[in-house]
């Protein structure tokens, strides 16, 4: 059985966070992780996941995700112990090396070494107020992704919906994970997966566009870790990758360039768009391959209404 969760691009009100936060929990969802992204102008994740904590009872509530190049840790550090005490032990932490964050501001994203040393530091901090608050590294390429098996408490997968990204991203966790003498089944490996349910597929495939063109863009970070199943979208997923516009991550409409380059089989790879039964049959595939956690990012100007149809017309198929 798959958990869901919820990835929100946090650039509108801090109000309507809020009541999005509200409605994930009334659905019956277990969390919301907070988009930071500081430089487009996004509402601040640290402040949002506050107002959340204080409007809700249940599900947890962290940054989705923050990085360690434009926070000290010991500001990280204290921003989420107050989050922990305001949502009574309901926070998590989601620190990415750094994309938009980073990159739009004209800083490189964080070495390897780097987000360990940070890591090492934000659980020293926490530990001094006898605090521990679960740590999620985002990643999509191969080593971060063994860096979040080797010392995180979860990580969050952003590579796509096909079974083969699926079985290649398990790989990489669990290799770090047991290169660390750990149990790789204790590391909670989330997901991020864009959803557009709708019975037009133009208006699915536009929703879907915005992740589907970020996923795209890896082809240029990670150019070997790219599956053989998948060979053939290479070309396809350069074009966007080479006119994707940091500036514009995450942006939902036509009028953005780098969605227009977005082609059907990429959405097919890279997201989880379509009719309702669509969507469930591309969701038994994830389960097939191993995924059991699934951080849902629902993109379009709408992201209210792309989840209810996802909770009105997906879970229920789901049984």
């Amino acid at each position: 059985m798959i958990t869901f969760d919820v990835m929100m691009r946090a650039d509108q009100e801090a109000e309507r966070l809020v009541e999005l936060t509200q409605f994930v929990e009334g659905a019956g969802l277990s969390g919301v992780w907070i988009g930071g992204s500081p430089p487009l102008r996004w509402t601040d994740t640290y402040m949002v996941s506050a107002l959340c904590a204080q409007a809700t009872s249940n599900v947890f509530l962290g940054p989705g995700v923050t990085n360690p190049v434009t926070r000290h840790s010991s500001v990280t550090a204290s921003a989420m112990a107050t989050l922990h005490q305001l949502s009574g032990g309901r926070a998590r932490l989601g620190i990415g090396f750094g994309y938009s964050a980073v990159r739009a501001v004209g800083l490189a994203p964080a070495k390897l070494a780097d987000m360990e040393a940070y890591i090492a530091d934000v659980r020293k901090s926490l530990e001094q107020r006898d605090l521990h608050i679960p740590v999620y590294i985002a990643a999509s390429g191969p080593k971060g992704l063994e860096t979040a098996g080797r010392i995180g408490d979860g990580a969050i997968v952003s590579i796509g919906t096909h079974p083969a990204l699926l079985k290649q991203a398990l790989r990489q966790v669990h290799k770090g994970a047991e290169e660390a003498g750990r149990d790789p089944a204790k590391v909670d490996v989330v997901f991020l997966v864009a959803i557009a349910v709708s019975d037009n597929w133009e208006e699915a495939r536009m929703d879907a566009a915005p992740m589907a063109a970020r996923r795209a863009l890896d082809i240029l970070y990670h150019p070997s870790f790219f599956p053989e199943e998948l060979e053939e979208l290479r070309v396809e997923a350069e074009k966007v990758a080479q006119q994707y516009n940091v500036f514009q991550h995450s942006s939902p409409g036509e009028e953005v360039p780098h969605n227009r380059l977005v082609t059907d089989p990429l959405i097919d790879a890279f997201a989880m768009a379509g009719t309702a039964e669509q969507c469930v049959a591309k969701l038994r595939l994830m389960e097939e391959v191993g995924a059991t956690h699934i951080a849902l990012g629902a993109r379009g100007d709408d992201q209210r209404g792309g989840l209810e149809r996802f909770v009105d017309q997906v879970l229920p198929l789901l049984g």
